[in-house]
């Protein structure tokens, strides 16, 4: 039997497509433009960061609305998790529960362009000394570790999975498994990071895609045949009861 279809059963109204596309591509959206409009600064240089946010006010004051959206990046991994969960059960639910571990952390490494932000407002020194202290404490360690590791490891699991179960074209799964690595090979620069990001959104926008025209797969198990049940004919199984 051939894997490139989309399972038939399908737990999703139409409302519900609608709510799951938006979330996957408002997190894809929110990636990139949050990468391209926060303003490149020497790296682990607090002051030079704290005063590129001076400089571009009118950029930040954009980003800090557009990184709300950051919140559903964890979702928006679970979600595309979900596409692949009938045929790659293991890997998909890794890329789901790493993707909302990973996600929440990076809720609290956002924070800093809020501390940046205020900072850029008031007294320059005194902001990017706060800033030292926060990004060297134990606990904004752990959220780097999380997001970076989790989100690694997460997307990778992501784009296997969507891979074997061809729930989206194998192109767009690719996508998910190169994001992390053209992420890090960037080193935080604003250019690379643009460009991963927006691998990202057309990742999440191929899933997108997939759920608007077929939902998102059921997720209860098939029911077991009454006992004494006849059985199929050979060939006449159909995908679902395959699965």
């Amino acid at each position: 039997m051939s894997t490139s279809a989309v399972p038939a059963a399908s737990s999703t109204s139409l409302l519900g497509r609608l709510l799951t596309a938006a979330c996957l591509l408002a997190a894809g959206l929110a990636a990139l433009l949050s990468t391209a409009l926060i303003p490149a600064s020497g790296e682990g240089d607090d002051i030079a960061a704290v005063e590129a946010f001076a400089a571009h006010s009118g950029r930040v004051d954009a980003a800090l609305v557009v990184e709300v959206f950051v919140v559903l990046l964890g979702a928006a991994t679970a979600l595309a998790a979900l596409l692949a969960f009938p045929r790659a059960r293991r890997l998909a639910a890794v890329a789901g529960w790493l993707g909302i571990i990973s996600g929440s952390a990076w809720i609290g490494l956002v924070s800093t362009d809020d501390v940046r932000a205020a900072a850029a407002e008031t007294d320059h020194g005194a902001g990017a000394a706060l800033m030292h202290q926060m990004t060297g404490s134990a606990q904004f360690q752990s959220f780097v570790l999380l997001s970076l590791v989790g989100g690694l490891v997460s997307m990778v699991c992501l784009g296997v999975a969507l891979w074997r179960s061809r729930a989206v074209p194998r192109w767009a799964a690719a996508l998910f498994v190169v994001y992390e690595p053209v992420n890090f090979a960037g080193g935080g620069g604003a250019g690379v990071g643009t460009v991963a990001s927006a691998i990202l959104l057309v990742g999440f926008a191929a899933c997108a895609v997939t759920v608007l025209r077929h939902g998102l797969p059921a997720l209860a198990a098939p029911t077991p045949a009454p006992a004494g049940a006849a059985m199929p004919p050979a060939g006449e199984i159909s995908p679902a009861s395959a699965h």
